[in-house]
């Protein structure tokens, strides 16, 4: 009778062992493979804004992603655990920068994606430009499965911060291995003991939970550590942030500076308004106007790229503009951009034989007589718009910049117009025009940013700007500035 419950007692033991332990091994690995997911999650998240807020407050833009080695450099240099990576992805689903990839190279992205909750599997090029993704990148031919986040980095790419999923699964597993083959063993021993005494049983099951406890322990441990390290990498990234910022806005106070005061000549204009929205704090597009004993000069320009670069560029505008008009006296509107194209292809070193590169300006100028009221205009891509009465006038700009070119054999052209009272005329860049929004996220177009400038002929000045600034304000919606802007408008007398 002893043998047999002694039997009935180790068997019955030994199931309910190996169900309470099988149960707390599934669990337990249950439990460190959500909490290490959720934390990656968190952390590819993190990295991502971080990454974005740093390039956005910087010189960073869409034209330079092409040429600059920043964002590649990224791509080279973050290390993230669980064999991670960052890399960028163009709207066509191309792969721009990642790492080992050359600056100006392209390969397909090669992987299908899918949320954490659905089972449906879509492409890159299905992503909304302006929404966060979460979820899985599926690479189907290597055999291999991230997790990702995925923020927009700007109208045309996309960041990806990926940490590979099998990666993940070992490293959950590493912690539950050890005890699934301590528990068989422990199994083993309890029920060879539990036959001779049941106080055996008692020892080895207290031992195996405090075993357990420990790998549990240690496992959270790992995790609280991983998590301090990327809190550390964040608050250097902030401060990396905030040395960028604070130069650029030291950049924007000089540069506001160096643009003339916004009160111009009452001798021939009635009122006028100014519209200046810089998209990355500095502005590449600039305003310039001079006053000649009988000749007013106004002119609107936009320097090739934003932010930083374009702001140097904008410098070097002004500066040359005074030394053409002021000192050197020139009042012919083609001859002036003749003069700026000259020293502006020889500040940058453009060579005649080298008409690739696209560095300079796009400019309107117009140049006003006082007393005949006599109007000249010279353009680089970029018209005038006069509106008199309910007639739109436009005169188009020579179609080539204020730089080196593929087609500059002749100069610029000077048009002329009489001017007359109650006139309305406007210089601008091409930042209003292209700016993306409405319903579809298609350009405003020129087209109809002409038909606006007609609608609001009959109101102020001030009146007219307001209206401006709101329209593009809710044409543009959430979407993200992408290029600089700059509108002037002035009433004739």
């Amino acid at each position: 009778m002893r043998k047999k419950f002694q039997i009935i007692l180790t068997l019955t033991l030994v199931i309910i062992f190996q169900i309470a332990f099988w149960s707390l091994a599934f669990l337990s690995k249950k439990y460190i493979h959500d909490e290490v997911v959720e934390q990656v999650k968190t952390d590819n998240k993190i990295i991502g804004e971080q990454i974005i807020r740093l390039l956005r407050k910087s010189y960073f833009s869409i034209e330079d992603a092409k040429t600059d080695k920043t964002l590649q450099h990224l791509c080279d240099s973050v290390k993230l655990p669980n064999g991670g990576f960052i890399c960028a992805i163009d709207i066509r689903g191309n792969m721009v920068a990642a790492p080992g990839l050359k600056p100006g190279m392209t390969m397909p992205f090669g992987a299908t994606l899918q949320d954490f909750d659905g089972i449906k599997r879509f492409e890159t090029t299905d992503l909304d430009a302006d929404k966060t993704f979460d979820g899985y990148a599926h690479f189907e031919k290597d055999g291999r499965t991230d997790l990702v986040s995925s923020l927009p980095l700007n109208s045309e790419m996309r960041l990806f911060v990926h940490q590979n999923n099998e990666f993940i699964e070992k490293r959950a597993a590493k912690y539950v291995k050890p005890l699934l083959l301590f528990g068989m063993i422990i199994t083993v021993i309890v029920g060879f003991f539990t036959y001779f005494t049941a106080d055996r049983i008692v020892k080895k099951y207290e031992s195996k939970i405090e075993v357990q406890n420990k790998e549990l322990k240690n496992a959270l441990e790992e995790i609280r550590t991983q998590k301090q390290e990327i809190e550390t990498k964040n608050i250097v990234l902030e401060k990396q942030k905030k040395e960028i910022t604070d130069s650029i806005n030291y950049a924007q106070r000089i540069q506001q500076a160096a643009l003339p005061s916004k009160v111009l000549s009452k001798n021939i204009i009635d009122e006028h308004f100014i519209l200046l929205l810089p998209r990355d704090i500095v502005s590449g597009d600039f305003y310039w106007y001079h006053e000649l004993e009988n000749y007013v000069v106004i002119t609107a320009a936009d320097s090739t790229g934003h932010g930083v670069p374009g702001a140097f560029m904008s410098m070097l505008g002004l500066t040359f503009l005074n030394e053409i008009v002021v000192e050197k006296g020139i009042h012919k509107a083609g001859e002036v951009l003749n003069q700026m194209r000259e020293k502006i292809t020889h500040a940058l070193g453009q060579r005649e034989e080298d008409r690739t590169t696209s560095d300079g300006m796009d400019m309107a100028l117009c140049i006003i007589e006082k007393d005949t009221k006599k109007m000249q205009f010279a353009g680089a891509f970029n018209p005038l718009i006069c509106i008199r009465n309910d007639e739109v006038i436009e005169l188009k700009g020579d179609r080539m910049p204020v730089g080196i070119y593929g087609r500059m054999e002749t100069g610029f052209k000077t048009q002329e117009l009489q001017l007359q009272s109650n006139d309305l005329l406007y210089l601008f860049s091409d930042g209003y025009a292209d700016q993306f929004g409405g319903k579809t996220g298609r350009k405003f177009l020129i087209k109809n940013f002409r038909q606006l400038l007609l609608e609001i002929r009959t109101l102020s000045m001030e009146q007219q700007k307001d209206v401006l600034r709101m329209t593009l304000q809710k044409w543009q919606g959430n979407r993200a500035q992408v290029d600089d802007i700059l509108v002037i408008g002035f009433r004739i007398k």
